[in-house]
């Protein structure tokens, strides 16, 4: 199976843009559903939603992915009402930091799986907080104290969601390669 899969590329201009419009608002409904689930810390979340981005950037669409993550945290901060609030911004940082991470350690050079590839954007989304909120917030250099817990964190995070996407992966591609979706 190759990393084409979705075959994206194979469509008209009009109906790419069905389809980022499906993965956006798929990566939307997850964030904001994802706010019902009780965090183990106020500022850790799961970060399913990277699953879509994860899943669009690890198959070759890349830009995709970007716009995906941008819209996902300020679409999903504007429906649940946290547009521009800390935790949006903080995660927008994050997620912009998080997407470099990515490209760069998806490229083949490094022989990342996708887990490896969602370990290190987990832990750079993490990281990439702490300087937003340094920078912007808190401006104190005792918020790196929170390092250890947010790349512990980012690793059990990314390793979570990394397998799901796989996991996602190959439902997604037995239904395409069946016809369903195709």
């Amino acid at each position: 199976m190759g990393k084409d899969f979705l075959r994206l590329n194979a469509y008209t201009s009009e109906r790419r843009i069905i389809y980022l419009g499906f993965f956006t608002a798929f990566a939307v409904m997850i964030y904001l559903l994802e706010s019902f689930i009780p965090k183990p810390l106020p500022f850790l979340k799961l970060g399913l939603a990277n699953i879509v981005v994860l899943l669009l950037l690890t198959s070759g669409y890349s830009w995709y992915a970007l716009i995906v993550a941008i819209s996902k945290t300020l679409i999903g901060g504007l429906l649940s009402g946290t547009f521009l609030s800390p935790g949006t911004v903080l995660s927008l940082g994050g997620s912009l930091l998080a997407f470099l991470i990515m490209v760069f350690a998806n490229r083949d050079l490094f022989g990342f799986s996708t887990i490896g590839v969602s370990i290190c954007g987990a832990v750079a989304h993490n990281m990439g907080q702490l300087l937003v909120a340094r920078v912007i917030i808190i401006r104190q250099d005792s918020i790196f104290y929170l390092t250890p817990i947010m790349i512990l964190a980012g690793i059990a995070t990314g390793l979570m969601i990394g397998f799901l996407t796989d996991v996602f992966r190959y439902a997604l591609s037995k239904k395409v390669l069946n016809g369903v979706t195709g």
